[in-house]
């Protein structure tokens, strides 16, 4: 199970602990009302798929020996209009392999990336509430 932990700071600004290891901040930008002192819980997403998805493609291109020498990952987001969500996530992914290499490198790495899986499932989210005694 992946264990991260968010601690609020103030305002919109908060510590991320990921694994133990890691530490990051998020923040909202200032159009939002935050100071812009990490990134959105929205970059994050994408920053999630993108990696998730440029990982998976480097792992697929190693099990079949092709020799990867560059591989770029762009992300961008279309917001919905009505609701506080992406309508759709575009990945650009560009990579030293000639088309009919890559494209099914990626059609594979597709199948493995665990991010966009979760994603594309509308794997359900459980909140459950507990209070901090003092």
């Amino acid at each position: 199970m992946s264990r991260v932990k968010i601690n609020w700071l103030r305002d919109y600004q908060t510590e991320i602990e990921v694994r133990g290891l890691h530490h990051l901040k998020g923040d909202e930008a200032p159009e939002y009302g935050g100071e812009d002192t990490g990134p959105m819980p929205t970059d994050y997403l994408l920053v999630a798929v993108g990696t998730c998805m440029c990982l998976a493609v480097a792992h697929v291109a190693k099990k079949r020996r092709l020799p990867l020498g560059q591989l770029k990952v762009g992300v961008s987001a279309h917001k919905h209009e009505q609701e506080f969500r992406f309508d759709s996530i575009d990945l650009l992914i560009q990579a030293d392999l000639p088309p009919e290499q890559l494209q099914p490198l990626i059609e594979q790495a597709r199948r493995v990336c665990f991010v966009s899986n979760t994603i594309t499932a509308a794997c359900p989210i459980n909140m459950v509430a507990e209070t901090i005694q003092a």
